[in-house]
């Protein structure tokens, strides 16, 4: 078992070095930003496995069966350890692609809400083609101290919010455990609503989990008027510079761009309840 690990560990900082090698960063910490079958998203994909097998008690072959399907619509930002050369936190953001969205057919499954009656219970202003799905959050144990887990959420939460914030992004949706919705809420000013009549059940080992979404300029909005700071963290991708390497924006955005499909293509529930 130790020799496994300490290969694996090897294997995560040979690629933390192929990352660092092209920036050369000075930070302590970095995010990156990849598309799924680049070897940069196996850093996230690690991650995500283990913190999902820790925390909801997923193995590997569940979460296989659960997102694999979504792989070619999914990019994966991930923030990085520089000095210990391994994946600190790490987001799976779904974009609109012919996969679909994740948290939008698990609502039918598992709620057994239809799609068009769970969007017309908000309004009748969505646009598939400018809706992101953020399907997994994970932050290693290590780094979920008060002070860790305002910088890696933060740094994840910020890059999200750039990259939606060059390509368009209108809303977002997620099914989000209980625990880390109301620490989200609190910390990064309400940016999620529940959807009208959707309650909290059991989900994927999570013994409460809400459906929920967020319109990306109401919540600009909301920060401006009420955390300049916050604001200037999330919405101009400044303020973690002395400690956290963030990647360019604009390439960023191509990543994304490289992965997204146009709105014709986009998410329909794929599996009756």
């Amino acid at each position: 078992m130790t020799i496994h690990v300490n290969i694996v560990r090897a294997e995560l900082a040979d690629v933390v070095d192929e990352l660092t090698a092209v920036r050369r960063p000075t930070q302590p910490f970095g995010v990156y930003v990849h598309r799924s079958d680049e070897l940069g998203a196996e850093l996230g994909r690690f991650l995500e496995r283990a913190v999902f097998l820790e925390v909801f008690g997923n193995t590997s072959e569940q979460l296989a069966h659960e997102y694999d399907q979504y792989e070619p619509g999914s990019i994966f930002i991930t923030v990085v350890d520089h000095a210990r050369r391994v994946p600190a936190g790490t987001m799976r953001v779904l974009v609109p692609s012919a996969s679909g969205f994740k948290s939008l057919d698990d609502v039918l499954v598992g709620w057994g809400v239809p799609l068009p009656e769970l969007l017309a219970s908000v309004d009748d202003h969505w646009d598939l083609g400018r809706v992101w799905d953020l399907a997994t959050l994970a932050v290693a144990p290590e780094y979920r101290g008060e002070a860790a887990l305002g910088l890696v959420t933060q740094a994840l939460l910020q890059t999200l919010t750039m990259l939606g914030e060059g390509w368009g992004v209108d809303r977002y949706v997620a099914i989000l455990d209980l625990p880390v919705l109301r620490m989200l809420q609190w910390r990064i000013g309400r940016p999620f609503d529940a959807f009208p009549g959707v309650d909290a059940r059991e989900y994927l080992g999570s013994a409460q989990s809400m459906p929920v979404w967020g319109s990306r300029p109401a919540w600009s909005e909301h920060l401006a008027a009420r955390d300049p700071i916050l604001h200037e963290l999330f919405f101009a991708g400044r303020g973690l510079e002395p400690v956290i390497s963030t990647p360019n924006w604009d390439d960023g955005v191509a990543v994304v761009a490289s992965v997204a499909t146009s709105p014709s293509a986009t998410a329909t529930p794929k599996r009756e309840p």
